[in-house]
């Protein structure tokens, strides 16, 4: 199929905006046909495998959906692009400049104070929703004690929306804890109702914040919380929002997860009090925090059971699966040894109640199992450009807004070929 890619500087002369303000599916059309827009032809399978290719290369570029964000955005306004994490998704609006460099508008710039809930720790507290309650409040006292003077459009921002960007990590110790296997049944039911134990109890005290201040977040009236069309999903009794499987009710059985009625309660409180944070949810890939907290990195299988963590101010630390035991040794299996399809439904399960992104590291073997990739049955086990195609477009059919780039096991060597970032880089020791 031809396709086509267009002058970033013809779409501005001609619509009035940047490009990237412009909604390119609504558009497409409409652009090829006018002649006063360069264009260049180019086959769409040419482009897939290019990508791939980049990313097998160099694990960029990292990928986000944004039909998906927008289409699943609450909020008045449009989705531009995320942050590099491809986990802050918020809406955006470019400021004017004069010629002397004064702002006309300051646009809508974006700022986010985030932290993460450990899983497992959550799990055993005795009051989940008061705990998250305690975070939110913490959360929104760093934002509003923020000094972004400096930064005029991102202070603006900051002051309209409040923005949170609460995470969760320790998912895969969490179910190595509990004897579960990473991408199980119960391990999708347990990931969908703790985030959306998250989304009730930040809505909860998002709500609670609004009346005790008198104030919402800037355009809250406009939103899909004003009218309470976001809460729809939470009411279709063909949707419990309740434990089904024995296993995951033993989990939740300290813990009260609320019903229709609640969700009805929490959607009149909301519509008459209002929301004093815009965003709430993100999930990061903050491995320095996990280590600090002896957890597992994000919702993320571990990398390796003994891993090397390259870190620049104390080099390389290998640091063990938390936990790890005879006990627990079967539940943690690596996730180059984990189908990438198990991961994305976890992550989706998430998704589904996450206002903005979850970032997503696709890890993969140089060499694919076709036990894992029944695609690969018959052909090569090299990882191919055509690989990473299925699984993007696995993900963007799951409903996730992105993908946070491709880290690759090279065998021989055991170094990545990709995703080689002094920060955050993984490196399973062979010795």
């Amino acid at each position: 199929m031809t396709m086509y890619c267009f002058s970033p500087a013809d779409v501005a002369r001609e619509y009035g905006v940047p490009f990237s303000e412009i909604n390119l599916s609504d558009e497409y059309d409409a652009l090829v046909q006018n002649p006063q827009i360069q264009k260049w032809p180019l086959q769409s399978r040419d482009l897939e495998s290019k990508i791939s290719q980049c990313q097998q290369e160099s694990g960029m570029p990292y990928i986000v959906n944004i039909d998906t964000a927008n289409k699943a955005n609450p909020i008045d306004g449009q989705i531009l692009l995320s942050d590099l994490g491809t986990s802050s998704f918020q809406i955006q609006a470019t400021p004017e400049l004069t010629a002397n460099q004064d702002y006309l508008n300051l646009g809508r710039d974006n700022a986010t104070s985030r932290a993460a809930t450990n899983v497992g720790a959550l799990m055993a507290s005795p009051d989940f929703g008061h705990s998250v309650e305690t975070m939110v409040r913490a959360m929104t006292n760093v934002s509003d004690q923020a000094a972004l003077a400096a930064i005029p459009t991102v202070a603006a921002g900051n002051q309209a929306t409040h923005t949170l960007g609460l995470s969760a990590m320790g998912l895969h110790s969490y179910f190595a804890s509990q004897h579960l296997q990473y991408g199980a049944p119960e391990t999708l039911e347990f990931t969908n109702l703790y985030f959306m134990l998250l989304n009730y109890w930040t809505l909860m005290a998002s709500t609670k914040l609004a009346h005790d201040r008198h104030q919402t977040f800037t355009g809250f009236e406009n939103s899909d919380y004003a009218s309470g069309v976001y809460f729809e999903r939470y009411l279709d009794p063909k949707a419990p929002c309740q434990p089904q499987s024995n296993t995951v009710k033993q989990l939740f059985k300290h813990i009260t997860l609320p019903t229709i009625a609640d969700w009805q309660a929490l959607q009149q409180r909301v519509m008459q009090d209002g929301l004093y944070h815009q965003n709430r949810l993100a999930v990061t890939a903050d491995t320095t925090t996990a280590i600090m907290n002896d957890t597992t990195v994000a919702l993320s299988p571990i990398a390796n059971r003994v891993t090397a963590y390259q870190l620049p101010a104390v080099g390389k630390l290998y640091y063990p699966a938390p936990g790890l035991s005879n006990d627990t040794l079967p539940y943690y299996v690596a996730a180059y040894d984990t189908d990438m399809r198990q991961v994305i439904q976890i992550y989706a399960a998430a998704q589904a109640h996450v206002d903005q992104g979850l970032a997503l590291p696709l890890r993969l073997r140089a060499t694919c199992s076709p036990e894992l990739y029944d695609w690969k049955r018959g052909h090569s086990d090299q990882l191919s450009t055509r690989d990473l195609s299925i699984l993007r477009h696995y993900a963007h059919k799951a409903g996730l807004k992105s993908l946070y780039g491709v880290q690759i096991l090279t065998e021989t060597d055991g170094e990545f070929g990709a995703n080689q970032c002094t920060s955050c880089l993984m490196v399973p020791d062979e010795h």
